[in-house]
């Protein structure tokens, strides 16, 4: 590996690792297309699908566990809906993530571009009320027969994809009715169990290249420490509008390509 290509990874794993501890994404709705076009466009040798899609369970794993342990100290994360989503998900992630070595890099575009698309669609949604944001954590109440179905097949899509956390913040909000910051921070601690599964299926199957995944955890872990601190200085409101700016932009993105 190249130097160029080293920082260049370094770097984007940075910007991954901040959006996961400001909008509780995991990172990889940011990381996946930004592994997959900037290196290409910047001269340096391109990574296919599947290397993006195990570099991307990697940083999420990482930046994940650093930001969430932040959001938890902050009271940000929500116990019993992060325990439940946490065992669904984990089982839909390995699941995924062992399934993943079988399909096509075409597959996984389409996927990842579908997924995005109807994380954008539900962002025009009518917005929490007021009361909504204002619940304290110990009084926020999951029905958890939702949750767990809503989990387990955003594992899948982890395990797929290593991307797919970010489709959570936004069901959460908007369908099972959590303040925002709470879903954010809850979203980050849920996606530690889901990456590792999913990270675990990659693993096993021999998908994970250690080399190329140094810098681009080094960036996630710095990162998701400036994102969480970010977090707290900006307005639910503002996240939203953020997180819906991202998850639009990316999709946007995406699906040019596809169409193309």
């Amino acid at each position: 590996m190249s130097p160029d290509l080293f920082v260049t990874l370094l770097v984007l794993g940075g910007i991954g690792g901040f959006a996961a501890g400001l909008l509780g994404v995991g990172g990889g709705v940011v990381l996946f297309p930004l592994l997959l076009y900037v290196p290409p466009l910047l001269g340096l040798e391109g990574l296919h699908v599947k290397m993006v899609a195990a570099l991307v369970i990697s940083q999420v794993f990482f930046a994940s566990l650093i930001g969430g342990v932040a959001h938890w100290r902050s009271r940000r994360v929500h116990g019993r809906l992060t325990l439940v989503a946490s065992a669904a998900a984990v089982v839909g992630s390995f699941l995924g993530g062992v399934d993943s070595k079988w399909v096509s890099d075409g597959f996984l575009l389409y996927l990842f571009g579908g997924v995005t698309l109807l994380a954008a669609a539900m962002m025009f949604l009518p917005s929490p009320s007021e009361d909504q944001e204002d619940f304290p954590v110990e009084k926020v109440v999951v029905p958890l027969i939702p949750l767990g179905i809503l989990s387990g097949v955003k594992g899948v899509i982890v395990g797929f994809l290593g991307a797919g956390n970010f489709i959570f913040v936004p069901l959460m909000i908007y369908v099972l009715k959590v303040p925002t910051r709470i879903a954010i921070g809850s979203n980050l601690v849920i996606a530690v169990a889901t990456t590792f599964s999913g990270f675990l299926g990659k693993l096993v199957t021999g998908q994970i290249p250690f080399l190329v995944t140094l810098p681009v955890l080094l960036g996630a872990c710095l990162g998701a420490l400036g994102g969480e601190w970010s977090h707290g200085r900006v307005s639910p409101r503002g996240l939203r509008y953020i997180y819906a700016a991202v998850i639009g932009t990316v999709a946007l993105r995406v699906w040019i390509t596809l169409l193309s």
